[in-house]
């Protein structure tokens, strides 16, 4: 048999015998995914037509339509991505944000700040109708609108009616509209809402606001019941838009204030993606601190008239010699001070130490500039200078907790210090070479009284521990924003002392560990209560967190497949959430 003969009935068994390992690898996992059944064939199923239809009720604060229970409204978030805690520009004027929702890019680029559109960059950022007709021009678009400073942003739109004051007739119009066979996007406008809110208050439990949110809903519902009504309506994909341009004034109660954005009445907006699509997904409010309530001293004044406190018994020893490991700890409420921007200057909050001189060992958390920080007293000769440790800023007027390790290795030659602020490491610096920074002096809290002390500082500790042992950074960490110090701390059985600072009564601070001693009230104290935010998140990025207006654009072109392009520079983004199975058999 020729060579090439034998070589080819090789090849043919060998490709046999990987068929069918392959064929039984396949038929192995399908067996798995797929069940003997009939099935659809969708390849020749029909694709719906994706319309919007979006609605804008200025003033409408996000908290109060939720507390409204407006039907329609509440209605829609069975099926959609939503929230009651949107944030909107700070510059709450209508035009600000009205440019933030239909061009998807914030005032720095729009140029439109305030209630004007002088010297607006709508040339470079249009609004977002534009970009629909540029790549889709067969979606019809149409406006109405309650407001003719809206209908004069409107741009590229195949309608664009404005009727000044007037929900109803708006409603009327859009309904109109939504008989249209070719309409595609329908944008309408109420302005009901704010204006009751600024004449009587933005908040639910106005009757007039109350009022004027429920009739906002009525006429959605007919908006909607217009939308279904389509005689297409079965072959239609249709996303329903809710959102408000912004919040409005109102004193809201100390309870609900977490002293960032979140609680800022005025830029509280909502917004509702709904499509039968969408499963339902709620944006709650980020983690902002947990809630922290009691009775405590409110330490401040200077000299005769400081309120502090003192331990001053010579047979406790709070200090840490030069080879040895200890761990403070406290909560701290820090106030705006004499100059009310909560700026200070080497003032002690908690120390072991005569004063804050250089020469004079020991050690004593300050408040520098807006930061706290660890500083020590060396006991060097011909030393003149401090060893300082930087904590973290916390001039915000929240809780914060503060914690202190002074770190010895097994030797007893190597130590550092490292600092950290609500369970957060911050900075560390080496002390081995500091010798003995023991100090005589009493253990204080707030004012340290000595020749040229800086005033006290203006404030509220609470919650204060001293360990004879170092505590690890996780050990920090897990128990930082525990507003009291439970039985299963991994350092329990090497306190020193533990100071709740919340006894409510009284001239004592009572030590609540075996040591117990207690420290002693000076000045003229007093016990007030406090409710208020412990471990607070960072306010810098917390509203990027949350939907924004200058993402609505950005939602609804992505629904109508849109696609948007780089250059447009669009500052909004798309919120994805899980989908129906709109085809179960």
């Amino acid at each position: 048999m020729p060579k090439n003969k034998i070589m080819q009935d090789r090849w043919m068994v060998l490709y046999l015998l990987t068929g069918l390992l392959i064929g039984g690898a396949c038929n192995k996992g399908f067996d798995r995914v797929l069940e003997q059944k009939q099935y659809t064939d969708t390849t020749s199923a029909n694709v719906k037509s994706r319309k919007v239809l979006m609605v804008i009720m200025d003033g409408a604060r996000g908290q109060s339509v939720r507390d409204a229970n407006a039907p329609n409204i509440t209605a829609l978030t069975d099926h959609a991505i939503f929230s009651w805690n949107s944030i909107t520009d700070t510059q709450i004027a209508d035009y600000t944000t009205w440019a933030d929702l239909l061009t998807g890019v914030h005032k720095e680029k729009h140029n439109i700040d305030g209630n004007t559109l002088d010297g607006n960059n709508l040339q470079n950022f249009p609004v977002f109708f534009k970009y629909i007709k540029e790549r889709a021009p067969q979606i019809r678009i149409a406006a109405f609108s309650a407001s003719d400073d809206l209908g004069n942003l409107v741009s590229n739109a195949d309608v664009n009616k404005v009727f000044a004051d007037d929900d109803a007739a708006v409603t009327t119009a859009a309904v109109g509209e939504l008989a249209t066979d070719s309409t595609g996007l329908v944008m309408v406008q109420y302005n009901g809402v704010d204006v009751n809110g600024a004449q009587y208050g933005y908040d639910v439990s106005v009757p007039q606001y109350r009022a004027a949110i429920l009739q906002t809903d009525d006429y959605i519902g007919k908006l909607l019941s217009a939308v279904k009504a389509r005689k297409n309506y079965a072959g239609e994909n249709w996303m329903v838009v809710v959102v408000s341009n912004h919040g409005g004034d109102y004193t809201i109660l100390p309870t609900e204030d977490d002293h960032t954005i979140l609680s800022n009445p005025k830029v509280n907006s909502f917004v509702i993606f709904s499509t039968p699509e969408y499963l339902p997904s709620f944006v709650d409010k980020p983690y902002t601190g947990n809630r922290y309530i009691g009775k405590g001293v409110h330490f401040f004044g200077t000299d005769v008239n400081a309120v502090y406190a003192s331990i001053n018994d010579v047979n406790r020893n709070y200090d840490v010699g030069d080879t040895t490991s200890l761990t403070l700890e406290f909560k701290i409420k820090v106030l705006p001070g004499a100059n009310g921007d909560y700026t200070y200057s080497n003032t002690a909050v908690f120390s072991k130490r005569a004063s804050l001189d250089a020469g004079v060992t020991g050690w004593a958390v300050v408040l520098n500039q807006k930061k706290w920080q660890m500083n020590i007293g060396q006991n060097v000769p011909g030393q003149t200078s401090n060893i300082v440790v930087d904590g973290a800023d916390i001039s915000d007027g929240n809780w914060h907790d503060v914690a202190v390790a002074i770190i010895a290795d097994t030797t007893g030659k190597k130590r550092t210090v490292r600092t950290f602020t609500d369970g957060k490491f911050n900075k560390e610096a080496d002390i081995s070479t500091s010798g003995n920074i023991n100090s005589p002096a009493p253990l204080i809290i707030g004012y340290l009284p000595y020749a040229g002390s800086y005033p006290a500082p203006d404030m509220y500790m609470t919650e204060i521990k001293i360990w004879s042992r170092a505590a690890t950074d996780a050990i920090i960490n897990s128990y930082a924003c525990e507003t009291s110090m439970p039985g299963s701390h991994p350092l329990k059985k090497y306190e020193m002392g533990y100071w709740s600072a919340r006894d409510g009564q009284g001239g004592i601070l009572k030590d609540q560990s075996q040591i117990v001693t207690d420290f002693q009230l000076k000045g003229g104290y007093g016990w007030l209560n406090f409710n208020d935010l412990i471990c607070p998140a960072s306010p810098a990025n917390i509203g990027q967190l949350m939907p924004q207006p200058v993402d609505v654009s950005r939602q609804i072109m992505d629904w109508l497949q849109v696609s948007a392009d780089l250059r447009w520079n669009l500052d909004g983004r798309v919120w994805t959430t899980k989908y129906v199975n709109m085809n179960n058999n």
